[in-house]
């Protein structure tokens, strides 16, 4: 594929992971729910246009989110959760059954972690609001959450890979 042809297909993505995210903030109640769908458009750059391709989408969108959403929690949930998680279950998955889920456990917890601080730094929420039971709770929660979508990740990787690849491969030459 030519380079051209890549920087408009990454361009093209990277706006309509925009786009879904923006309308993931005026609707609060999707917010979360649009951020992981527009992470599908991260794992579609990584199959067909690779790792750099995935990580330039990633982080256009990341940025302009940023910068123009007006509600940040849909472009914190991507940035943080759902937006590197295509890139970094791939990289993963190169190591090993077992020590992948490790490896990816403890990037998610260290995302978790810089969420936290990251958030709490620029007052978005109190520390007074959350007790520390709330706060294992929500822990424990979001690795479920996280192995979950993981799951579907790879199942998604999976019947792409099978049954559409071939057809969309043709108008990415």
């Amino acid at each position: 594929m030519k380079l051209t042809k890549k920087i408009t297909l990454c361009a093209m993505f990277a706006a309509l992971g925009i786009v879904l995210l923006y309308v993931g903030s005026f609707l609060e109640i999707i917010d979360m729910s649009v951020a992981g769908l527009a992470s599908l458009i991260i794992l579609f750059c990584l199959i067909e246009l690779g790792y750099a391709a995935a990580f330039s989408v990633y982080s256009v969108i990341s940025v302009i989110s940023l910068l123009i959403l007006p509600n940040k929690w849909v472009a914190f949930y991507f940035v943080f959760f759902f937006g590197p998680m295509p890139i970094t279950k791939k990289i993963f998955e190169k190591t090993g059954r077992v020590i992948s889920w490790i490896l990816k456990f403890a990037a998610f917890n260290a995302e978790l972690v810089a969420f936290y601080f990251i958030v709490s730094a620029l007052g978005f929420f109190d520390e007074n609001e959350i007790s520390k039971l709330f706060a294992i709770a929500a822990l424990i929660l979001l690795n479920v959450v996280f192995l979950l979508s993981d799951i579907l990740y790879g199942k998604l990787y999976r019947i792409y890979m099978v049954k559409y690849r071939h057809r969309i491969k043709k108008f990415l030459k």
